[in-house]
C-alpha cells in the first residue's frame, strides 16, 4: 500500500513539473521554434520580441512581431501587440473557438511591380494549393469560430513601382464581429485616414456561398493627388489636386462584378490640373452626383441631381497644334508593356470595368432630375494670326430638369458672357434615341467686333474700330438633313485703315462694310443653310462664314450688284449714265439714274458718289458741228433754243442732198472722199468749235452736280465729279456718259 502510494505520488510530481516546466518554458520554446524555423515554413524569416502562452485559459499575446520581406531584411508585416483568447476545452473536440483577436498598431507593405505582388508567394503556399489539396478530400469541414476581431491603429502602404506610386493608410481600425465556419455571412467594419489627406469608412456584407455583398462606403475630402503617377500615363502635367467624398451604397455579386447596384451622393472639390508650363489647364470648384438608383443590370440609371459648379478649361492655338496634343502621351498598355495593362493603372482599370459595363448591358435607360452647370469659364487663345487673340467665355450656365431617356426631347438650357461684353442664351433640345437628331434656338447680343481684330487683321488687313455683333441661330437637324435659319445683325460699324500684311487678302473691306450697311450704320445678313450631314464634305460651321464671306468679298467686288438688289434697277443702271451728244441738261433718263444715287447717298452716309465724265471729243466736234451747220442752213439765229430747235434741225438728214449741197458750196468742195461731219467741221472751224466741246463737259458736271446737291440734297462733299485723263477718250463712236462709282471717305 505504501509502494502503491508512493509511486502514485512519483508519477504525480513528475506530471506536475512537466507541467511546470511546460507552463515555464512553453513561450520561450514556441519562440524560439517559430523564429529559427520560420524561414523553412513560410520563406521568411520572422522574429518575435516576446511571446506569452497560456495553456490553461487559451490566452496568447505576442509583442514585437515581425515578418520580413522574401529574402530581405525589411519588414513586410509588424504590430505591436497581438493578443487572441482560445476556448482551451473546446480543442478536445476537434473545435477551433477564439473568442477574441486583437491585433495593436500593425504595419503592413504591399509591393506591386506589374502584375505581381510582394504577397504572391505567401497565396501560392497557403492559399492556393490547400484549396487544390482539399478538392481532391473529401475530410470533413473543419470547426473554427474568430469572434471580436479588432485591429486598431494599423498603418498599411502601398507602393507600386511602375508607375512610382506610394499611397498610405493611417490609423486604420478593423472590426470583424465573427468568423464562423457555420456561418456564411461575414460582416466588417472599417474607417482609416488617408496619408495625402483625406479619411473613410466602410461596412461590408459579404455572403461567403453565393459572393453576394452589400458595401456602404463613406469619404470625407479624399485628395485625389496619389493619383498623379498614373495619369502621367496619359498626360505630361505637373500636378493634379482635388478631393473627393460622399457615401455610396453598393450591391453585388462578386462572380458577376459588372452587375451592380448603387445609390448614395459623390462629391469633389478644388479640382485642377496644370500642365508642363505650369498653366492650369482645366478646373473644377465643386461637383456633386446624387444616385437614386443605378443598377447595370436592370437598366436602371437614375439621378436626383449632377451639378458642377465653376468648371474651367483653357484652349490654346499654335502652329502645330493645341495646348491638349502638347501633354498628350502614350499609355504604358498601348506602348507595349502589357503588364501594367490591368494592375498598374487604376485608370487603365476603370476604363476596362466601364467598358465592360457598356459592352454587357444597354445603358439607355436613364433620368435626371436636376442637370446644373454654374460659373463656367473657358479661356481660348490662338497664336497662329500674328497678333494673339484671346477670347473668354465665362458665367456661363447650363440646365436641365427631369431628362428622361423616354421623353421626345432632351432639354438644356444655356447662357453665358461672351469676352465681358456679349450675351448668349439659348435652347439645346436632342432627341434621345437618336442622339444626331437636334433642336438649336440661340442668340447672342452685344458682341464687340473689335474682339476679332487679329483675325480682320489678319485676314483683310482692316482692323474694326467700332461695332457690335448680334447673331440668331435657329437649326433642326431630322434624319441627317440640316435646316439652319442664320441672321447676323453688326451695329454701328466703323472700320479703320487698311494695313500692310502680306497674308491678307487684296479686299475693299471698308467699301464693302459701307455697302452692307444702312442708314443707321448697321449690317442686317439673312443666310439660310440647308444640306445633308451625311455628305463628308458639308460643314455647317463653314458654310455659313463661307456665305458671309461671299457677301463680304461680292459687295467689295461686285458693289453694282448689290445696290441693284438693294434699290432696284439693274446693275447696269448703277455704273453707267448714258447722256447725247451735244446735251447738257438733265433729262428724265439721267434723272432715274441720279435719284437712285441720291438714295443710295442717304442710307449709305460712308459713301461717296464718284461720276467721271468720258466722251469721244472728235466725234462730239463732229455733231455740233453738223447741228451749227444745220443752224444756217435753216437760217436760224444764235439765240434760238428749245425744243422745237431740235426738232427742226433733227428734220433735216445729213445726206439731204440739198443740205449736201449747202456744205459743199460753203466749203467749196465737191468731192465724195469727204464726210458730210468732216465738211461740217471745215465749214464751221475747228478752233471755234473745241471751246464749245470743252463747255459741254463743264455745263454737263455742273448739271449733274447740282442736281444731286441741290435737289436731291446730296453734301457736296460726298460728290466727286471729274472728267477722264485718258488722251483718246471713247475708242468708239458712242455717246457721252458719266463712269460710276462708289468709294468710302477717308
Amino acid at each position: 500500500m505504501k509502494k502503491g502510494l508512493r509511486v502514485f505520488l512519483f508519477v504525480t510530481g513528475v506530471f506536475m513539473l512537466l507541467l511546470v516546466l511546460t507552463v515555464l518554458f512553453i513561450s520561450p520554446i514556441t519562440r524560439y521554434l517559430i523564429e529559427k524555423h520560420s524561414e523553412e515554413y513560410t520563406g521568411r524569416k520572422i522574429t518575435l520580441e516576446r511571446l506569452s502562452i497560456n495553456i490553461f485559459n487559451g490566452k496568447l499575446k505576442a509583442n514585437g512581431l515581425k515578418i520580413k520581406e522574401a529574402g530581405s531584411k525589411s519588414d513586410f508585416f509588424a504590430c505591436d501587440e497581438l493578443e487572441l483568447n482560445l476556448a482551451v476545452y473546446k480543442l478536445w473536440a476537434a473545435q477551433y473557438d477564439i473568442s477574441s483577436l486583437r491585433i495593436s498598431r500593425p504595419y503592413i507593405q504591399v509591393i506591386q511591380r506589374g502584375n505581381r505582388f510582394n504577397y504572391d508567394d505567401l497565396l501560392n503556399k497557403y492559399v492556393y494549393n490547400d484549396a487544390d489539396k482539399k478538392k481532391d478530400t473529401a475530410a470533413a469541414p473543419v470547426k473554427y469560430w474568430v469572434r471580436d476581431i479588432h485591429i486598431e491603429q494599423a498603418r498599411m502602404l502601398y507602393t507600386n513601382t511602375k508607375p512610382l506610386t506610394r499611397i498610405e493608410l493611417k490609423q486604420v481600425d478593423i472590426r470583424v464581429p465573427q468568423l464562423a465556419w457555420n456561418d456564411p455571412l461575414y460582416r466588417a467594419q472599417a474607417s482609416f485616414v488617408i496619408g495625402s489627406g483625406g479619411s473613410g469608412r466602410a461596412n461590408l456584407l459579404l455572403n461567403g456561398n453565393t459572393y453576394d455583398y452589400a458595401l456602404t462606403t463613406t469619404a470625407d475630402q479624399v485628395n485625389i493627388r496619389f493619383l498623379y503617377p498614373y495619369l502621367k500615363d496619359y498626360l505630361k502635367i505637373n500636378s493634379l489636386d482635388g478631393w473627393v467624398g460622399g457615401a455610396i451604397r453598393l450591391k453585388g455579386n462578386l462572380n458577376q462584378p459588372t452587375a451592380i447596384a448603387a445609390s448614395g451622393e459623390i462629391s469633389a472639390g478644388r479640382f485642377a490640373l496644370v500642365d508642363n508650363t505650369n498653366e492650369l489647364l482645366t478646373a473644377i470648384e465643386a461637383a456633386t452626383v446624387k444616385i437614386d438608383t443605378l443598377n447595370t443590370a436592370k437598366n436602371m440609371f437614375n439621378f436626383s441631381e449632377i451639378s458642377i459648379s465653376r468648371p474651367f478649361v483653357r484652349v490654346s492655338m499654335y502652329n502645330k497644334g493645341f495646348n491638349y496634343e502638347r501633354i498628350m502621351t502614350t499609355p504604358l498598355a498601348v506602348s507595349g508593356d502589357t503588364s501594367s495593362k490591368v494592375y498598374s493603372n487604376v485608370f487603365l482599370m476603370m476604363s476596362s470595368y466601364i467598358q465592360d459595363i457598356v459592352r454587357e448591358y444597354d445603358v439607355n435607360n436613364y433620368k435626371i432630375n436636376s442637370l446644373r452647370i454654374t460659373g463656367g469659364q473657358c479661356i481660348f487663345t490662338d497664336f497662329t494670326h500674328g497678333d494673339k487673340f484671346r477670347y473668354v467665355l465665362d458665367s456661363l450656365n447650363m440646365s436641365s430638369d427631369r431628362l428622361n431617356s423616354n421623353n421626345p426631347f432632351l432639354v438644356f438650357a444655356v447662357k453665358a458672357r461672351l469676352n465681358t461684353s456679349g450675351k448668349m442664351q439659348g435652347t439645346l433640345k436632342v432627341d434621345p434615341r437618336h442622339y444626331k437628331d437636334i433642336d438649336i434656338d440661340a442668340s447672342v447680343k452685344d458682341l464687340l467686333i473689335t474682339d476679332f481684330n487679329p483675325y480682320s487683321k489678319y485676314y483683310v488687313a482692316t482692323p474694326f474700330l467700332q461695332g457690335t455683333i448680334s447673331y440668331v441661330n435657329r437649326t433642326t437637324v431630322m434624319g441627317g438633313k440640316l435646316d439652319s435659319k442664320n441672321v447676323l445683325d453688326v451695329k454701328q460699324i466703323k472700320t479703320g485703315k487698311k494695313i500692310k500684311n502680306s497674308t491678307a487678302m487684296n479686299l475693299p473691306v471698308p467699301l464693302a462694310v459701307s455697302l452692307l450697311k444702312d442708314v443707321k450704320g448697321n449690317i442686317h445678313l439673312d443666310i439660310p443653310v440647308k444640306g445633308s450631314l451625311d455628305d463628308p464634305k458639308f460643314r455647317w460651321g463653314r458654310v455659313v462664314w463661307q456665305v458671309v464671306k461671299n457677301l463680304i468679298v461680292k459687295a467689295a467686288t461686285a458693289p453694282f450688284r448689290l445696290l441693284a438688289n438693294l434699290f432696284g434697277g439693274k446693275e447696269e443702271d448703277f455704273k453707267e449714265m448714258q447722256f447725247e451728244y451735244i446735251q447738257t441738261d438733265i433729262q428724265a433718263n439721267q434723272q432715274t439714274v441720279l435719284d437712285r444715287l441720291a438714295r443710295v447717298a442717304a442710307d449709305k452716309p460712308d459713301l461717296l458718289l464718284e461720276l467721271v465724265q468720258v466722251t469721244n471729243l472728235q466725234d462730239e466736234r463732229e455733231v455740233l458741228a453738223v447741228y451749227e451747220a444745220k443752224k444756217k442752213y435753216l437760217g436760224i439765229g444764235e439765240a434760238a433754243s428749245g425744243k422745237d430747235l431740235r426738232y427742226r434741225i433733227d428734220s433735216v438728214r445729213n445726206n439731204d442732198s440739198l443740205f449736201v449741197q449747202y456744205i459743199n458750196a460753203g466749203t467749196g468742195s465737191s468731192g465724195n472722199l469727204q464726210s458730210t461731219e468732216e465738211k461740217c467741221v471745215q465749214l464751221i472751224g475747228k478752233d471755234k468749235l473745241d471751246p464749245v466741246v470743252q463747255s459741254f463737259l463743264l455745263r454737263r458736271n455742273e448739271a449733274v452736280k447740282n442736281y444731286l446737291t441741290l435737289q436731291k440734297g446730296v453734301p457736296a462733299s460726298r460728290v466727286v465729279i471729274s472728267n477722264t485723263k485718258e488722251t483718246n477718250q471713247l475708242q468708239k463712236s458712242t455717246p457721252p456718259k458719266y463712269v460710276i462709282n462708289v468709294a468710302v471717305k477717308e
